[in-house]
């Protein structure tokens, strides 16, 4: 089947039952368009709208198979309102097998605040994808660890905005099989595009699961049985939702950085509990030649670690501190 190319401007979905998929297009002054790939799967009768998004860092896989496995499982006829799915956001990335920063302008798309698409490449792609879901009633957004990175899966849910939205959130976090969900008031820990979500009155989350790039059953069912169970959740499928054994994840977040550039040496894994002053691990030379150790502030579990052991604290772009990051510590309020 050919896919069609079609501008935003000129999106407009069929109210027949059905599934639809195009390229959504949209020009750049880069000379670099942008393009989304989006599945609409409308219902044989009337409902709520449910977007499903993965592929935001391109090199996140399990969410985008997870996506790709949503459309083929949800039929017109079984579904109430209608499903869009957008399997992979950062095409450009994903096809330059790219990981967190656009290979355009060097941005993370997670902290693009819509509503700048004369910005640069990433802040037009964000701008493109919030114009795509910004009518939804609910959205979900996949993420996953990087080959660079190994993470615990865990679901964070954005506490900000009316009550009501809080909780149409949090309902959709309690149908994913991940061991934490973490309620996050906090505005300056909330991705951007949560945050204008919420401002346009969708119910998101976004949940973690995968890691160091390899898109394994276990991580991709988590993904796709968590849209399930959160279609059923708000009427739009039948069936039981699943409602797996989860905790609250509350605390203080740290995280580690380097001071130095380096090769890492890990001490620990995801999910682990270190006691203050244990290793986490070391930074070498190129040689082996310690250059410097790091431990635990305090007795924290490990959220996700940096599994590349390329550490350049130089690599900067726009700030950002990812190529220098060693661990993500929660000290738990237990």
């Amino acid at each position: 089947m050919r896919t069609r190319h079609v501008p935003l401007e000129q999106v407009m979905w069929s109210d027949a039952p059905g599934v639809e998929q195009i390229i959504v297009t949209r020009a750049h002054h880069s000379g670099v368009p942008v393009e989304i790939p989006v599945a609409a799967i409308t219902g044989a009768t009337p409902g709520p709208t449910f977007a499903v998004t993965s592929g935001m860092h391109a090199g996140e896989y399990a969410g985008i198979l997870a996506a790709q496995r949503l459309i083929a499982t949800v039929a017109p006829d079984d579904l109430r309102g209608r499903l869009l799915v957008i399997p992979v956001i950062s095409t450009r990335s994903f096809m330059d097998r790219n990981m967190q920063l656009s290979p355009v302008d060097q941005k993370e798309l997670h902290f693009q605040w819509p509503g700048n698409p004369g910005g640069t490449h990433r802040e037009c792609l964000i701008d493109t994808l919030f114009e795509l879901v910004e009518d939804a009633d609910y959205m979900i957004d996949s993420h996953a660890g990087e080959m660079a990175q190994a993470l615990h899966p865990w679901a964070p849910v954005p506490m900000t905005g009316p009550e009501e939205i809080q909780q149409r959130a949090m309902s959709l976090a309690i149908g994913f099989d991940v061991p934490y969900i973490e309620p996050r008031a906090d505005a300056e820990k909330i991705p951007a595009l949560c945050l204008a979500l919420v401002d346009a009155g969708v119910a998101n989350i976004w949940v973690e699961a995968g890691k160091q790039g390899v898109p394994t059953e276990g991580d991709i069912r988590i993904h796709h049985d968590g849209y399930i169970a959160a279609l059923q959740t708000v009427g739009m499928l039948d069936g039981q939702p699943a409602r797996p054994a989860q905790k609250i994840l509350k605390g203080r977040g740290s995280q580690i950085n380097a001071d130095v550039s380096g090769v890492w040496h890990p001490a620990v894994t995801e999910g682990q509990f270190v006691e203050a002053g244990e290793l986490l691990g070391t930074l070498t030379d190129y040689f082996g030649n310690v250059l410097e150790e790091y431990r635990a502030p305090e007795r924290s579990m490990v959220l996700y670690y940096w599994s590349s052991p390329a550490i350049n604290t130089e690599r900067r772009p726009h700030g950002y501190d990812w190529h220098s990051g060693l661990v993500r510590l929660i000290a738990l309020d237990e």
